[in-house]
């Protein structure tokens, strides 16, 4: 009788940063101007531009 064995490689302890520094401030800017462009804009539009923007700076922030 044989056994197959499978090795599997195992994901690092530590994840790395996936955004460069350019990407990074390029997020924050995008994410700001959302943000403002948000605070013009009315109805249920207005909510959902915050969120992205929010979203977009906590991505540049922690690099995802």
């Amino acid at each position: 009788m044989l056994i197959a064995l499978e090795f599997r490689e195992e994901e690092p302890a530590v994840k790395v940063k996936n955004v460069g520094k350019e990407e990074g401030i390029f997020r924050l800017i995008i994410g700001v101007i959302l943000i403002i462009v948000a605070f013009f804009i009315s109805g249920v539009f207005r909510w959902i531009l915050g969120l992205v923007g929010v979203v977009v700076i906590l991505t540049a922030i922690f690099g995802y």
